[in-house]
């Protein structure tokens, strides 16, 4: 026989009586026979479209005529936004893209405070991000933090500084002795001063960089005697290696700035490194980005930096005032990131990628890509806008896909 436990200090269960039952079936049945009632009148509207009319319907209670009303209004305005069947949308997001670019500044952005920290804005940043660039001239981090430290501006500043690269050459000077063979390095009060630095920490990272050779410590200086078997070469090597030793921060990040944004406390930097600041656990790691591009598609992954290249050109083109369709934006990504990787709309980048000898030729170095075809054979099958244009034949977008023949 199975043993029966009994449940000691467990409340019962409360037993759902039958009104509650047919509330919940009224309920239910409401909710089905609403759709249901106007299924007829959906027409092609997305279903994300369709729900959120009901839930506007119930919010309001809205009557059956003012139902009806909402879905025609609702499927005329989807009815604009509809591409035509046979559009050619990437020549229409070129020129959407092209023509008001020629508005944009060659203006960098300085973040007020802190000229050190800029970002660039305008054409030059446009051009970085279309033509797929492996480093950005203006890397900038925006950093946003946890919930114990956004709100204080202490801590914020605190941390903000310790994220700053800093390198031994940075705060020490170096002075050499060849004869002796010997280094001296000497602290910088006001350098140490600036950065909020500990003078003790620092000396003792700089006296592990010392592989070999004997190190002596005094008030704000380190005396380092090399081996007399190193050559000159290789104890000026071994110095600037010293020099050159990261004692605090993240690799990559120059400067930082501590910003107030609604209500709270962000970090602007001037230089990226996403990976390692996103592994602080100061940090909040699901909006903490980087303007670049190349780094976010590695961190990431290819979604998340087409995603950053929609961001980021609808962002420069906001900031200088123009407003651009963002499908034209998302064309565009999708152009740079099909092939899993960013490439850019330049002639190492996706025009390589066409299987078209004369959309190569029409872009840049005709000579050379036509003699390349025609030594090995390639075949041109006239599918593209640009050579049907030179062949002197119809486009194939538009009514040139049309095949119609009238009778008499």
């Amino acid at each position: 026989m199975p043993s029966r436990k009994k449940n000691k200090g467990k409340a019962p269960k409360k037993k759902t009586t039958a009104k509650e039952v047919k509330k919940e079936d009224k309920k239910e049945k409401k909710e089905i026979t609403l759709k249901d009632r106007f299924a007829d009148l959906r027409g092609n509207l997305p279903e994300k479209v369709w729900d959120s009319i009901f839930e506007i319907a119930e919010k309001k209670k809205l009557s059956e005529e003012k139902i009806k009303k909402l879905i025609e209004e609702a499927k005329k305005e989807y009815a604009k936004v509809v591409v035509e069947p046979c559009e050619a949308v990437g020549i229409i997001a070129a020129q959407s893209l092209g023509e008001p670019g020629t508005q944009l500044t060659l203006r960098t952005k300085h973040y007020a405070g802190a000229l050190e920290v800029s970002v660039g804005s305008g054409i030059q940043r446009v051009e970085e991000i279309v033509d797929g660039r492996s480093k950005t001239k203006y890397a900038s981090m925006t950093i946003y933090l946890n919930e114990k430290i956004r709100h204080n501006k202490k801590k914020a500043e605190e941390f903000a500084r310790d994220l700053v690269d800093v390198r031994t050459e940075d705060v020490a000077k170096v002075k050499e002795d060849f004869l002796k063979k010997t280094a001296e390095i000497e602290i910088i009060d006001e350098k140490v001063a600036e950065r909020n630095l500990d003078k003790e920490v620092l000396l003792s990272r700089i006296k592990e960089a010392v592989k070999k050779g004997k190190v002596m410590k005094r008030t704000n200086k380190l005396i380092i005697h090399f081996p007399k078997e190193y050559s000159l070469l290789k104890l000026r090597s071994e110095v600037l290696k010293i020099m050159r030793k990261r004692l605090q921060g993240i690799s990559g990040i120059e400067k930082t700035i501590v910003v107030e944004e609604n209500g709270e406390y962000i970090i602007k930097t001037l230089g990226t490194n996403l990976k390692a600041v996103l592994k602080r656990k100061e940090i909040d790691p699901y909006r903490t980005t980087t303007n670049d591009i190349m780094e976010i598609s590695k961190v990431l992954g290819i979604e998340a930096g087409r995603r950053a290249i929609v961001d980021e050109l609808h962002k420069t083109l906001s900031e200088n005032r123009i407003r651009v369709d963002l499908r034209h934006l998302l064309v565009l990504a999708d152009l740079l990131t099909f092939t899993g990787e960013i490439r850019g709309t330049v002639r190492t980048g996706i025009m390589r990628l066409k299987q078209s000898p004369f959309a190569r030729a029409a872009f840049e170095e005709t000579v050379k890509h036509l003699f390349d075809s025609a030594l090995y054979g390639e075949r041109e099958p006239l599918q593209g806008v640009v050579e049907n244009l030179i062949v002197g034949l119809p486009v194939k977008v538009g009514t040139g896909r049309v095949e119609l023949v009238m009778r008499e």
